[in-house]
């Protein structure tokens, strides 16, 4: 899978005989040349700030069965753009919307379980590499991946992700620099350099997981678990649940690990904190070549972006 990330302000994106062309910002061109890229080699591109395309362009991306995604600043998707082709999604509703709730929850109970196992392996690898110790997270974080597993209610599931998630979140707090001012998950805005690193590369792998179910003919907008998300799509939702730490997390800790991130790349406001253009384009890089990465799916090893399609289907 092939993801296109447009960040930053400014850029004009066109058709070019049969190619995509991204030409910089005007007060740029003296030190970034033009961009082109085959749309045969792409499968999905994601847009955010402000830019300039062409219907040419819009109309080649369609043609190749390219999905265009609008996320805004902080990276929440603002709106999608497919084929007329992968309306197939639309006769998938009926029956998806019909799934009889143990159906629902069979299918709820595995997401969550491996969600949260996900979360205890991230947490062990980290405390290993940055504490040199174990995670004392980790036997909590298991017990709820066992809960999840046997429960008999959709509610009740509900109420184990989100004590297993508090919980992780307590242990990232424990480990994340106390300069990022990490005490917890914020949202709507994020407050502080993590959570926003954590917002924005959620909405990339938002359009990165859409892409995956429409093209498994399947409708965003029944999900298994948080089905009640009615002005949102559930099964999104649903869906990213398993790979929000091997992508997004994981990516964070390891730059933080680093020293690539600095408090001095983001703007803290009353309405919010922001990530600085510059680095913005750095990070997406980074999670999107994340995408690249082994992930152990059903006892075999495979890159993360063919995982996801996999489990799609």
């Amino acid at each position: 899978m092939t993801v296109c990330c447009i960040t930053g302000y400014g850029k004009r994106i066109r058709n070019e005989k049969g190619l995509i062309a991204i030409d910089p910002p005007v007060q740029e061109k003296e030190k970034s040349g033009k961009t082109t890229i085959d749309p045969d080699d792409l499968s999905l591109v994601l847009v955010t700030g402000d830019h300039g395309i062409s219907t040419s362009a819009i109309r080649l991306l369609l043609n190749h069965g390219i999905e265009l995604v609008l996320l805004d600043d902080r990276g929440s998707p603002s709106g999608f753009l497919f084929p007329c082709a992968k309306c197939a999604m639309i006769e998938n509703a009926a029956w998806q919307s019909a799934l009889p709730e143990k159906n629902r929850l069979r299918v709820a109970r595995a997401m969550v379980e491996q969600a949260i196992r996900n979360t205890s392996g991230l947490l062990e690898n980290v405390w290993k590499n940055m504490k040199n110790g174990k995670c004392p997270a980790t036997p909590e974080l298991l017990a709820y991946a066992a809960r999840a597993k046997k429960t008999v209610a959709l509610s009740d599931l509900l109420g184990v992700e989100g004590m297993a998630t508090r919980r992780y979140y307590r242990a990232l707090a424990e480990i994340i620099p106390k300069p990022f001012g990490f005490h917890g998950r914020t949202r709507h805005p994020p407050r502080d350099p993590v959570n926003s690193l954590m917002s924005y590369g959620y909405g990339n792998l938002y359009g990165v997981i859409r892409t995956a179910l429409v093209r498994a003919k399947l409708s965003p907008f029944y999900g298994v678990l948080h089905a009640d998300y009615r002005k949102q799509e559930p099964l999104v939702y649903d869906f990213i649940e398993e790979f929000r730490q091997p992508v997004v997390d994981r990516t964070v800790l390891t730059m933080l690990h680093h020293k690539q991130v600095d408090p001095s790349y983001f703007v803290v406001a009353a309405d919010g904190c922001r990530i600085n253009p510059e680095f913005k384009r750095e990070y997406a890089r980074a999670v999107l070549a994340r995408l690249d990465a082994q992930y152990e799916y059903r006892g075999q090893n495979m890159p993360l972006s063919v995982a996801i399609n996999a489990q799609a289907r």
